[in-house]
């Protein structure tokens, strides 16, 4: 006798014009699936917003302000947004479509990547940042499951749900006065709800960085409350055996776009750029170029990297895992980094860095 299977009702069904295939992954925002686009003849990703959070307003403008965020960002390192509506009483957002897999899955997989590895994808998603804050926008959700590796090496960031105008004065509470984002990735200034601005991006892709070399996040603990006292009261210290060994100019990269007080971080992307360029040079140097996997023992992912107030955020775009990770393919990471960028003063809101201000929107 066959075995009966489930059959997802969504499949088959259009949303503008878009009709959905199969299931890409779930997560707190939403679903995605693989969708078809007959008019453009092309494959999509389709993210619908949880029956459950359509009577709930901030989670409704949370995913209607990715669609708009992502919307005005056109760059080869952002996905991008093609459509956004509502069909059969869900919201749907219909985006470009990456084979590949996110960094976290990687990570759980490889544990750890080379450091040129590292410093290359951690400078793909700081061009994406720059755009983003040249365009007025923070992301305030960076972190490796949301950047995803195509198949053929390309390097996009994804989820701009808890994005945020430069020039707004919001801090990491929401209306019903919770905190959002990832406690492991967010800037002590975040958690204090202080005045935000494009540092905090900042120091959330040094933590990634940071996590790319080691396996490990600089912060953890047994609940989020804990990683974020974490992160605020303890100080950094790099692992002896991970960072000792590594050019110096690489160290001094993580350190400066990690620091604590966003006074003593580095101000702004082309700063970032210029940083991971010197570090890519050494590792060169040091015969440390190398792009390929790293083998050893795989370690077990933190049961803290999620974000409060939602489940694990959604794999968006993510294709089924029979996708292979990217090796050491010569177009993937091999682009020069911050060869053309000058200094600028930091990009922030009103105030000086660091200045306390009554949370809000």
């Amino acid at each position: 006798m066959a075995k009966s299977q489930y059959t997802d009702p969504i499949i088959g069904q259009t949303f503008g014009n878009v009709v959905a295939k199969s299931i890409l992954g779930r997560g707190g925002m939403g679903a995605v699936y693989l969708g078809h686009h007959p008019g453009l003849d092309m494959k999509v990703a389709v993210k619908l917003l949880p029956d459950l959070f359509v009577g709930k307003r901030e989670m409704v403008e949370r995913f209607l302000r990715e669609a708009r965020v992502s919307g005005r960002l056109q760059h080869p390192n952002i996905v991008r947004t093609l459509d956004v509506g509502q069909d059969h009483g869900v919201y749907y957002l219909v985006m470009e479509y990456v084979e590949g897999v996110d960094a976290q899955r990687l990570l759980d997989r490889e544990t750890r990547f080379s450091p040129m590895r590292a410093v290359n994808i951690a400078g793909f998603v700081a061009r994406a940042l720059g755009e983003a804050h040249d365009q007025g926008i923070i992301h305030r959700d960076i972190k490796p499951a949301n950047i995803l590796i195509a198949r053929d090496g390309k390097v996009k960031v994804t989820d701009f749900g808890l994005a945020r105008s430069i020039t707004n004065t919001a801090t990491a509470l929401t209306l019903s006065n919770q905190v959002v984002g990832t406690p492991n990735y967010m800037a002590p200034e975040q958690i204090k709800s202080m005045e935000v601005d494009a540092r905090v991006d900042i120091y959330a892709l040094g933590v990634t960085l940071w996590q790319f070399l080691t396996g490990v996040l600089p912060f953890d603990g047994a609940t989020p409350m804990a990683v974020l006292l974490n992160v605020v009261g303890e100080n950094l210290t790099m692992p002896r055996d991970t960072f000792d060994p590594l050019p110096k100019e690489l160290r001094e990269a993580v350190v400066a776009m990690t620091a604590k007080d966003p006074r003593r971080r580095l101000p702004n992307i082309p700063a970032v750029l210029a940083v991971l360029k010197k570090a890519r040079d050494a590792l060169r140097a040091a015969g440390l170029d190398s792009t390929a996997p790293l083998t050893g023992p795989v370690r077990a992912s933190s049961p803290n990297i999620k974000s409060i107030t939602d489940a694990a955020p959604s794999r968006a775009q993510q294709a089924p895992q029979k996708a292979p990770p990217p090796r050491n393919d010569p177009r993937s990471f091999t682009k020069p980094l911050g060869s053309d960028v000058q200094a600028r003063p930091p990009q922030r809101g009103t105030g000086r860095p660091g200045t306390p201000r009554p949370p809000g929107k």
